[in-house]
């Protein structure tokens, strides 16, 4: 069986281009696409549940935190990989921390998003070095400063 995605983000153009990647891959399937949070929510409470929830962060209505959050708060077994241009390390750390479980740059090369997505699936999460970077930096920031 195949694993289920929602892609949630406002840029209708990144949307349809993301689900045509990812509708190439052999192990998964876009099931909607969804330009912010609450649309996502509504889908949801509908009972069209993805196993995996590509997020922007940057949305109208509901952005990618709140969404983020509820998922965590209300459907935990959902996986969520943010995915934004945002590579500030307060935006990455406060995905994480709102129940994200990778964090991938929109710069990144097409087959980084397989790893990722099949990652999350087979590990139950997905770090670049990059994110590792940030996060490592977030939780010692005096170490790094001073070494």
């Amino acid at each position: 069986m195949k694993t289920t995605i929602a892609i949630v983000d406002d840029h209708e153009l990144m949307a349809k281009a993301l689900s045509g990647l990812v509708q190439k891959y052999e192990d998964y399937e876009v099931i909607y696409e969804a330009n912010n949070g609450k649309e996502l929510l509504n889908r949801i409470k509908l009972k069209m549940v993805p196993d995996v929830v590509l997020l922007d962060i940057s949305m109208p209505e509901m952005d990618g935190f709140e969404t983020a959050l509820w998922l965590k708060n209300n459907y935990p077994e959902v996986k969520v990989l943010a995915l934004s241009m945002n590579d500030k390390e307060e935006s990455i750390v406060g995905m994480l921390r709102n129940g994200a479980r990778g964090y991938l740059l929109k710069g990144c090369k097409p087959f980084e998003l397989k790893q990722a997505l099949d990652a999350i699936v087979q590990k139950g999460f997905y770090y670049t070095e990059f994110v590792t970077g940030q996060l490592i930096k977030s939780l010692n920031p005096e170490t790094l400063q001073n070494p």
